[in-house]
């Protein structure tokens, strides 16, 4: 590109761009103001969408570790003649971890997601649609999405985590009336808590963003200095 070169806004992204800036661009210069923040916004995008990627898998990796202890202990409650009576809420404490999983995958496909698609938005004016593009050989070539099938993984540690639960439960308290219902009363509470807890984080962040009153408070250290002797 030359330096006198203008740049165009697409119509679809005017609105972006006022929102971006904060002032109604239509065009800019490359080596200009606005095409150096585009340029330092791409970078920092691409950044953030790996730092995003990173901590995906570092999640994953320890939930992974929490279930794997969870699972010998299951393992072992549910085998032991002394200790079979225990299992249930075991696999309890695993019902909780799994749902917690799921919900921390979809927040970290999430972000990923958010900064990829403002990589779609900048990189036009940039480097031209590079992110955009993608290579097959036929049209049967399937692009399987990572991040979906470790959703799909955290699906089927939940239900697994519940089969095993209602499986104890039967085998080993079914005969003991009291201690039968506690561990159903403990289980049907404590799954609907854990549901209705992670839903509210989400609704809260969404109601904050469509929320215009919301208020953040911020102060500027003022530093003081002297010489020293």
């Amino acid at each position: 590109m030359c330096t006198n070169e203008v740049i165009k806004v697409k119509d679809e992204d005017l609105d972006f761009f006022k929102q971006f800036f904060g002032t109604e661009i239509f065009e800019f210069e490359v080596n200009s103001r606005t095409y150096k923040m585009l340029e330092l916004s791409l970078d920092k995008s691409h950044d953030i969408r790996k730092f995003e990627i990173e901590l995906y898998w570092k999640r994953a990796t320890y939930f992974f570790a929490f279930f794997t202890v969870i699972t010998a202990a299951f393992g072992y409650l549910f085998t032991s003649d002394g200790y079979s009576l225990f299992a249930p809420g075991v696999s309890i404490i695993g019902i909780i971890l799994s749902i917690c999983f799921i919900y921390v995958n979809k927040g970290s496909k999430y972000w990923q997601c958010n900064w990829e698609f403002l990589i779609d938005k900048l990189e036009f004016y940039i480097t031209g649609n590079l992110y955009k593009v993608y290579f097959y050989e036929t049209m049967n070539d399937q692009r399987p999405s990572v991040s979906d099938i470790n959703l799909l993984i955290s699906y089927t540690i939940c239900y697994i985590w519940h089969i095993a639960f209602f499986v104890s439960l039967y085998m080993y308290t079914h005969w003991q009336f009291y201690i039968f219902w506690i561990y159903l009363i403990t289980y049907l509470i404590i799954t609907i808590y854990i549901r209705c807890m992670c839903t509210k984080y989400i609704s809260s962040v969404i109601n904050q963003d469509y929320d215009n009153t919301t208020t953040r408070n911020y102060k500027f250290r003022n530093p003081s200095y002297r010489k020293s002797k």
